[in-house]
């Protein structure tokens, strides 16, 4: 796809100002003065520079000005950087005087006190009321080394390079050799008061200077706006995100089993991946992935062929490989029989391809350059990994550089990483990434993972989007959740739930409620026994846990036990839980016990979850998420990313399990949470799923 069509953003006036007012710029300059314009001046900006410091006559050969009004001229751009408590009546008065954009350079608002805090929401406002876009407080601001303009107060390199860098933190800038080993262009939205993330990257998105895009997060104000954007912008250009801040903040204050398993990292996990994100987890992984998007050819599938001067090497890549979702690629015949004819008789030939043993009969480069070709020809492989040594100059026999370089640039439309080992790695790697088509990697782990990267976003593009499906519900449910909350109900078990879950088609348990013994031995009657007794009580999240489950009761007297022994156990184990009832239920055998919930998520707003269920649903934590609106084709993604996707699919002979109700369930969930703001958590635990249809067998909603 190419570029989106361009054009006007609020970005604009910041990442290339025609004019900028610098306000409260230092007198000092030289080394260590982190003077701004000297800075600007240096990365080479020429547009018009306006300083404002009633305590100087000129900085730097430019006439200072006391205020904006002094400057008469217009302005497109405001770099402030004075103490904290002066910064709202300066961006007002800059708003006033026309000029469209603020860089708030100082720290000290949202990120520290009180009154810090106080101070930036006068910002937000006055950006919502008066006109002006603001970028930060407590950023470094732009860098456009395209346009020859930097707002950075720390010198950075300009170098114009087609990678794009948001973050919250100024490191990414000033280090970004360490982490994407370049910046073409960055927006630093530090406490983003007013643009923020989704503004940066929609701007990102845009920019045909810019082929990859580097978010560093430590947290959203607008998840969904963010969300609905991204899944824009990954379909043109690859984007990699280091998420920080990775604390499970969701389960504090949960309610449910589903509440206590979505935390904010596995929340911004799941958005990312149905985004099309490329989650990275550290910074090594941002360097690799930003090389292998910027160099390499995409991999069209998850097949790798390994060229191995070393048996050892290709063994080690074989669990990382896994991992990712990748394969040991299944060799032709051709590729097979001509490295056979290069390899002593005793030698087995397979992939991993070790080709030391013919290297020690015909020679290094000829070798080496045979077995390339035909891995790259290989119809069976989709990517290449070289490992091959890092000689020493006067070993330079043994340096296969020249080779994987010049054979790659000849016929590869695969991608092709290289491992080199030996005493010089970095001047040998060095040498084989010059022409831009192969990248070298310090170990096989890291290697394996960047195919993965690959991998990944190569199947997000091949995935086909559909929009999720709408559902007929029963009217009755939005007069059953109003009469819930005008009873100031918060905690719906139960019936009530079962209910709830049923006007929206998620088949339920046939199920009773009674409140007393004679009621419930009555409801036991009509259903037929065996069946189960439950406790309900909005106080009791785990029934199991306190006496609050019978199962298989087989009779009257059964149930009468039952009764007492469940009504001394919670009185004893939860003394303070008020016991609104009982639930009576057939006793349903035969199934997979699973577990469907969802949350309200502060950033990303209706979370779905599905995973292994019953008692052991928070101990294995074999869980995987989606952001609602759910579409089948990312219902039936969360199942296959659970370990019991493959009991599911039927293990050792057993018929498989009706994995259609799953996802039909999942997408009325999914619905609910979309249409019923009121909800704040849903838990059904557990839904039995058989080898035809599936039934709720518990269920629980958080208001």
């Amino acid at each position: 796809m190419g570029a989106l069509m361009l054009r006007h953003h609020a970005l604009d006036t910041f990442m290339d100002p025609k004019s900028v007012a610098v306000i409260g710029v230092s007198r000092k300059t030289g080394q260590g003065s982190f003077n701004l314009i000297e800075n600007m001046k240096a990365f080479g900006y020429e547009g018009k520079i306006y300083p404002v410091n009633p305590f100087a006559q000129e900085i730097m050969g430019l006439k200072c000005h006391r205020n904006i009004e002094e400057i008469g001229d217009s302005v497109d751009l405001a770099i402030i950087s004075t103490p904290r408590e002066e910064v709202p009546r300066i961006v007002k008065d800059c708003a006033g005087h026309g000029i469209k954009g603020a860089i708030v350079v100082p720290q000290g608002f949202a990120d520290a006190d009180a009154d810090g805090k106080a101070l930036q929401k006068q910002l937000t406002d006055i950006s919502r009321n008066d006109g002006i876009r603001i970028l930060g407080p407590n950023t470094l601001g732009v860098i456009n080394a395209f346009s020859g303009f930097s707002s950075s107060f720390m010198p950075v390199r300009r170098e114009k390079v087609p990678v794009g860098i948001i973050c919250q933190s100024g490191i990414f800038f000033v280090g970004a050799s360490t982490f994407t080993g370049m910046i073409g262009k960055g927006i630093d939205v530090a406490n983003g008061c007013d643009l923020d993330f989704a503004d940066a990257l929609e701007y990102f998105g845009e920019d045909d200077d810019i082929k990859v895009i580097f978010l560093h997060i430590e947290g959203l104000k607008d998840g969904r706006r963010f969300f609905d954007v991204a899944k824009k912008v990954t379909r043109i250009k690859p984007v990699i995100a280091l998420k920080t801040a990775r604390t499970d903040q969701g389960a504090k204050a949960a309610s449910s089993h589903s509440g206590s398993l979505v935390g904010a990292h596995e929340v911004f996990e799941a958005a990312f991946r149905q985004a099309g994100i490329i989650s990275a987890k550290d910074p090594e992984e941002v360097l690799d992935y930003t090389k292998a998007f910027l160099y390499l050819n995409p991999m069209k599938g998850n097949r790798v062929g390994v060229l191995t001067f070393t048996g050892a090497g290709g063994i080690i890549l074989l669990d990382t490989l896994e991992e990712q979702g990748l394969q040991m690629a299944e060799l032709s015949s051709e590729t097979i029989k001509t490295v056979k004819d290069l390899s002593p008789e005793w030698m087995p030939i397979h992939n991993p391809l070790d080709i030391w043993p013919a290297i020690m009969k015909h020679g290094m480069h000829s070798v080496s350059e045979q077995a390339l070709k035909k891995l790259l020809q290989d119809p069976s492989v989709n990517a290449l990994i070289c490992i091959a040594i890092a000689p020493n100059p006067s070993q330079a026999f043994l340096d296969a550089t020249d080779v994987i370089r010049e054979t790659v640039a000849k016929q590869s439309d695969k991608p092709v990483v290289s491992w080199l080992y030996g005493p010089n790695q970095q001047a040998v790697s060095a040498s084989l990434e010059e022409g831009g088509q192969v990248i070298s990697l310090p170990t096989l782990p890291r290697a394996a993972r960047t195919l993965g990267a690959l991998y990944r976003r190569d199947g997000f593009l091949k995935q086909t989007h559909t929009d999720a499906p709408r559902f007929k519900v029963d009217p009755r449910v939005r007069e059953l959740l109003n009469g819930l909350k005008e009873k100031g109900s918060s905690h719906i078990q139960g019936k009530k739930a079962f209910e709830l879950l049923q006007g929206y088609g998620i088949p339920v348990v046939h199920s009773q409620f009674a409140n007393e013994l004679q009621g419930i031995l009555k409801a036991a009657e009509g259903l037929g026994y065996p069946v189960a007794l439950k406790i309900s009580s909005a106080q009791i999240t785990h029934k199991t846990d306190v006496g609050g489950l019978a199962l298989n009761i087989g009779n009257r007297t059964e149930m009468e036990s039952a009764y007492e022994s469940m009504v001394e156990a919670v009185k004893t184990k939860s003394p303070r839980a008020n016991i609104d009832g009982f639930l009576v239920q057939k006793m349903i055998g035969g199934g997979l016990e699973v577990i469907l919930g969802a949350k309200r998520d502060p950033q990303f707003g209706p979370t779905i979850l599905f995973g292994t269920g019953g008692i052991y649903t928070e101990v294995w934590k074999d869980i995987a998420y989606g952001i609602a609106p759910l579409s089948p084709e990312e219902a039936r993604r969360m199942i296959r990313q659970t370990k019991s996707h493959e009991i599911l699919k039927g293990v050792r002979g057993e018929s498989g399990y009706d994995m259609d109700i799953l996802v039909s369930c999942l997408l009325r969930l999914s619905q609910l949470m979309m249409d019923m703001e009121d909800i704040k958590e849903v838990d059904i635990n557990p839904f039995g799923v058989f080898s035809e249809g599936g039934l709720a067998l518990d269920a629980r909603i958080i208001l």
